[in-house]
């Protein structure tokens, strides 16, 4: 088993604590907390965006820091959570730039577009696309960006909040797609905040509180009702329907002793 992203007592002042942990070559990960549990921060790490203050990350037995960016690039892809253009550019130029996959061309691959469905506003320019529409095509771009990787069953896939924006079909759809590339060998991080989605469509979850992990490992062992309500400070409901676990937040909050 290939060990992919190796992370030893990751510190970033006041947004990540003592952060260990390792991930495989075909894991899927999801990470989970809070706004504020330094999802966003640990992902940026593992990119080699963020720098940290101690601790040490390898990418393939690499420090982060030693990887040539145009190297990086060919392997590791992140999709952030804040994508803005002002400019009226078509979506099949913006893709162009990325499909690395075929020199000069907005090709999407029949399994991405079986997901993601960006052809039909291909001539449409961004500035005018909804949001999910717009996550689309940011999804799209960033597989795009390391689509040589993919097919070898090699690429690191690093995902804020994936699924923000996306109707409820084309979320199932992402997930299936990832577990999919996963089952080729791709290894893929992501946040989220859909805790079923995630229970049910990956094979490792991080529990993120104030910069620190509570617990990790496979999702029927870590996703319980005492860990989510240590994670959240809320109440929760954990059922299992034919083969699905589905979880629910029970009356988190009352305010009638504040009004």
């Amino acid at each position: 088993m290939t060990n992919v992203v190796s992370l030893t007592s990751i510190s970033v002042d006041k947004r990540l604590a003592k952060i260990s942990g390792q991930i495989n070559q075909g894991d899927c990960v999801h990470l989970l907390g809070p706004n504020g549990a330094g999802k966003s921060t640990l992902l940026s790490v593992i990119a080699g965006i963020t720098p940290f203050d101690e601790g040490s990350c390898t990418l393939l037995g690499n420090a982060i820091a030693t990887w040539p960016l145009s190297s990086l690039a060919g392997i590791r892809c992140m999709l952030g959570q804040q994508n803005y253009s002002a400019f009226p550019l078509q979506v099949a130029e913006y893709l162009s730039f990325y499909a690395t996959h075929k020199a000069n061309s907005a090709d999407v691959p029949a399994i991405v577009e079986a997901a993601l469905e960006v052809q039909q506003f291909a001539c449409k320019p961004l500035n005018t696309l909804s949001g999910g529409e717009r996550q689309r095509v940011e999804l799209c771009r960033v597989l795009l960006q390391v689509w040589p990787a993919v097919t070898n069953g090699k690429a690191i896939i690093l995902l804020d909040e994936p699924l923000q924006g996306l109707d409820i079909r084309h979320q199932y759809a992402l997930v299936s797609l990832l577990q999919t590339l996963c089952a080729r060998g791709n290894t893929v991080i992501m946040s989220s905040h859909d805790l079923a989605l995630s229970a049910n469509y990956s094979s490792h979850v991080w529990l993120l509180k104030e910069g620190s992990i509570i617990d990790s490992g496979i999702p029927l062992q870590v996703v319980s009702k005492d860990n989510l309500e240590t994670t959240f400070n809320c109440h929760f409901a954990i059922s299992k329907h034919n083969n699905f676990l589905e979880i629910q937040a029970c009356a988190p909050i009352s305010f009638h002793q504040i009004w």
